[in-house]
């Protein structure tokens, strides 16, 4: 189509439609997202009503939400419960990429605790923190009068439901066994492995170990956190171990320990005896693998607490965030934590759709941008390429003109 036709076409489109953002950067539409926010207040989206939480994400690491909602307040610290087990997980792949001993996912508990015996002998740090340890629960793990190599002792002694690595079962006792054997291979108590290695370099000033005690803490279940914290632990993951400081990128975790993080580690047939996420055993190395697209592969990974205290990644879209509470239940939260997610993922895109259509590089969408635009298009400009499939074509226009046409 000519210049002169492309224009006829869209002109009175744009003319109508088109009113430019305000000088500055191109703003996100987050109002669904506060719309879901307040619902989740009352219960409108279904579930029980949330009375207070804090909701702080990141797209490509830049904070562009932080709110508390209901009765709370912004930054208001409270029990992470169950998304410890991802603090913990992050400290364990720190060791494994420099633990003063040898340590992997591949070593034995027997290797730093020889009282791990018989079938015990087998169990792996990898299994232990992939719920496929077959160890029985245990109640030390909440006991304040031991330390972690006392309760660890404890452990080996006690009982074994299943074979290492053939069955998934939920629960804390295998991640506590762990956590003493990475004290014996970092040399360090567990609490100043996950200060020097995590908390110090996240800048994670908010998030302890309160539970059990600090001579026995709960590995899997004891982090107390907050918002800001929890949602610098995911975009790190999401960046593949690199995290953001005003002096420049500092390493956390190498690449290859976050993937290890995001990668299955139970046999995708295992059978299932305990899982609170939908019976899922789709698990990574102490985090939820919880979405996935079509054809398998990996888009989004969970951290969840029993008591509501959530953070997510979702890697298409480039979000990594935070969702702070202890007034629900995990279940209930992830009702509105998931019209959440997706809510955010709308509007990252038509925000990157609307940067895309500045074509002038002037923070405003407007008619100067499709003028712009359609002398690219009719000089077969590669910059006119919008929907980036490597083709320019009516595609690119009609694609350009519906971004145009959604208000800027």
């Amino acid at each position: 189509m000519s210049h002169l036709g492309l224009m006829t076409t869209g002109i009175a489109l744009a003319l109508t439609q088109v009113a430019g953002s305000a000088c500055g950067a191109i703003p996100y539409d987050f109002s669904e997202v506060t719309m879901l926010a307040q619902r989740a207040v009352t219960g409108a989206n279904g579930g029980d009503p949330i009375s207070g939480f804090d909701l702080r994400f990141m797209h490509r690491g830049e904070v562009v939400f932080h709110q508390a909602f209901g009765a709370w307040s912004i930054n208001r610290v409270c029990p992470a419960d169950s998304a410890s087990k991802t603090v913990s997980g992050a400290v364990i792949m720190s060791l494994v990429d420099s633990a003063p001993n040898p340590f992997s996912l591949d070593t034995r508990l027997q290797t730093y605790v020889p009282q791990f015996s018989g079938v015990k002998a087998f169990i792996t740090i990898r299994q232990c923190f992939a719920h496929t340890s077959g160890l029985a629960s245990s109640a030390v793990v909440g006991d304040d009068t031991v330390t972690l190599q006392q309760a660890a002792l404890e452990i080996a002694a006690g009982g074994q439901s299943n074979f290492p690595g053939s069955v998934f079962s939920y629960g804390g006792t295998s991640m506590h066994a762990a956590g003493a054997v990475a004290e014996l291979a970092g040399n360090a108590p567990w609490n100043t492995l996950f200060a020097q290695r995590i908390a110090g370099p996240l800048g994670m000033t908010s998030t302890s170990y309160v539970l059990t005690s600090p001579a026995n803490p709960r590995i899997a279940g004891g982090c107390q956190s907050n918002a800001t914290d929890f949602a610098a632990l995911m975009e790190m993951l999401r960046r593949g171990g690199l995290h953001r400081t005003a002096q420049g990128d500092v390493r956390v975790l190498s690449a290859a320990s976050v993937q290890a993080m995001l990668t299955r580690q139970p046999a995708p047939d295992i059978p299932v005896a305990n899982s609170p996420l939908d019976g899922s055993s789709d698990y990574g190395v102490g985090i939820w693998l919880d979405r996935r697209d079509s054809e398998g592969r990996l888009t989004g990974a969970l951290a969840a607490g029993a008591r509501g205290f959530s953070a997510w990644i979702d890697l298409d879209d480039e979000v990594a965030g935070a969702f702070a509470t202890d007034r629900s239940q995990a279940s209930n939260v992830q009702i509105s934590l998931d019209l959440i997610r997706d809510a955010i993922g709308r509007a990252v895109r038509q925000h990157d759709a609307c940067v895309r259509a500045d074509v002038n590089g002037d923070d405003s969408v407007d008619f100067f941008d499709y003028l712009d635009f359609v002398d690219d298009f009719a000089a077969g400009r590669i910059e006119a390429d919008f929907n980036g499939d490597g083709v320019l074509d009516f595609f690119d226009y009609l694609d350009f003109v519906a971004v145009l046409s959604s208000g800027c």
